[in-house]
């Protein structure tokens, strides 16, 4: 079975068009396309984001900042202590 140059250059063609449009190829999060490949969900579907005064998100932020810091601060004591136990361990079993 022969084929013509036309036919041949077509096959190739077509072949180059579905390698483009393969789910691997298209663009994810490029150009403002951000659903994902396969999802069909409606723009209905979407989560929709709560709005915040800016007041009440400056209590928060302030909030989250405090306890990070006394976070920060019990894995200090925390790290003091056992350092003081480890070394008071060592003198007494290297003293002996």
């Amino acid at each position: 079975m022969s084929f013509g140059a036309g036919h041949v250059q077509d096959m190739n063609n077509r072949l180059k068009q579905n390698r483009a449009n393969k789910p691997s190829k298209r663009a994810k999060f490029k150009e403002n396309n951000r659903e994902g490949i396969y999802s069909k969900k409606q723009e209905s579907d979407r989560i929709k984001f709560h709005q915040v005064p800016k007041e009440k998100l400056e209590k928060i932020i302030e909030s989250i900042r405090i306890k990070s810091r006394s976070e920060n601060q019990k894995q200090i004591k925390i790290l003091v202590i056992s350092l003081i136990i480890t070394i008071i361990i060592m003198i007494a079993v290297f003293s002996f």
